[in-house]
């Protein structure tokens, strides 16, 4: 396969069936629209977890005080009770599910592109590359941390 431009093109479905420069041009400018809502909902992730993580480490940083008093075996077990009680209200929590089905969506999105870049017509790969710096230059302007989630960045 190589790259080629022109606007006979079948995007994602049979029904995403383009035959003229009109279809490209609404194509290219859904492609774009698509890219930066990927951005924006990994950006949107990222942010909930941040906030989670914040909210998580100062409840810890409360329970910590019950674990510097003398240690007797009532005690380990509040403790513990504690500590299981706590996970597991975080694994069943609602944000928790919420975060799971925006993860979802993203590895679907990020499909979606991967497959519309490998149409290997280049408008829509430019696309594509437009749609990323856009999202980005949208939603990532202020990060609140340097690390790349991404495996491919």
């Amino acid at each position: 396969m190589s790259f080629h431009g022109g606007v006979a093109e079948t995007i994602l479905f049979e029904k995403w069936r383009i035959n003229n420069t009109q279809g490209m041009i609404g194509s290219v400018i859904g492609v774009i629209l698509l890219t930066a809502l990927y951005e924006g909902l990994k950006s949107y992730r990222e942010y909930l977890f941040a906030h989670t993580t914040f909210l998580r480490k100062n409840q810890q940083k409360k329970s910590r005080k019950y674990v510097n008093s003398n240690y007797d075996f009532r005690k380990v077990l509040t403790i513990f009770y504690y500590v299981v009680y706590y996970y597991s209200a975080l694994l069943f929590s609602g944000v928790h599910f919420f975060q799971t089905f925006l993860h979802v969506i993203q590895v679907v999105l990020g499909y979606f592109l991967m497959f519309i870049f490998m149409t290997y017509n280049y408008w829509l790969c430019i696309a594509v590359g437009i749609g990323t710096a856009l999202g980005y230059w949208l939603f990532q302007w202020e990060k609140a941390n340097n690390e790349n989630t991404d495996c491919c960045t």
